[in-house]
């Protein structure tokens, strides 16, 4: 029986996040793929909201995907995904924070609500991604990846939402012009272990 099992959605991008570090890890896990329309009832055994993704590791049970990258991290140390300095973690968990507070709202109205809004509404709602968009741009001054020259689980948390954008731009938002963020999402796209996290299990 595996140690790991994940309770997943596939396109789901907070499930992407922990396929993608147990994949950056090259550990061995069961991937038990969810219906979102039917939870499983095992999953929502686990999970009081009933949300994927579900971590299981020798009957221990962890949620919140960001919770669960960072204790793989913690458990599995190699390669490290969290910098040493307690500045930089810092730096980590506030990316995350702006990611899932800040980012993915706006992300979910421009996918959802777009057509619904007024145009006043559209060109605030405009405004602010393009602000998200550049804040990325910056943070990509002179560097691989987020924290610096190795990948870290600042990236991992933030990849999959503007990946998201990315499959669902047009006209009514470009973001060609932001050449270094672009980079850097093809940079991880590119990794082997996203092809592994990707692929139907």
């Amino acid at each position: 029986m595996q140690s790991i099992v994940l309770y997943s959605y596939r396109r789901c991008p907070f499930a992407m996040r922990v396929r993608m570090t147990l994949e950056e890890k090259n550990l061995t896990y069961l991937v038990i793929e969810e219906n979102l329309n039917s939870f499983s009832s095992e999953l929502l055994r686990l999970h009081p909201e009933g949300k994927v993704p579900v971590l299981l590791h020798d009957q221990q049970v962890i949620y919140e995907s960001s919770i669960i990258t960072e204790y793989l991290d913690e458990v599995f140390p190699s390669p490290m995904l969290m910098p040493k300095s307690p500045k930089e973690r810092a730096q980590v968990r506030l990316w995350t924070y702006w990611c899932n507070e800040l980012f993915k709202p706006d992300l979910d109205e421009f996918k959802y609500e777009w057509k619904s809004l007024n145009e006043e509404k559209q060109l605030a709602l405009k405004g602010r991604l393009l602000g998200h968009l550049e804040k990325l741009e910056s943070g990509l001054t002179d560097k691989e990846f987020i924290m610096g020259s190795d990948l870290t689980l600042a990236d991992i948390h933030l990849f999959p939402f503007y990946r998201q954008l990315k499959r669902v731009q047009s006209s009514d938002l470009e973001t060609a012009p932001f050449v270094r963020l672009n980079t850097w999402l093809e940079k991880i796209l590119a990794r082997p272990s996203f092809e592994r996290a990707m692929k139907k299990k």
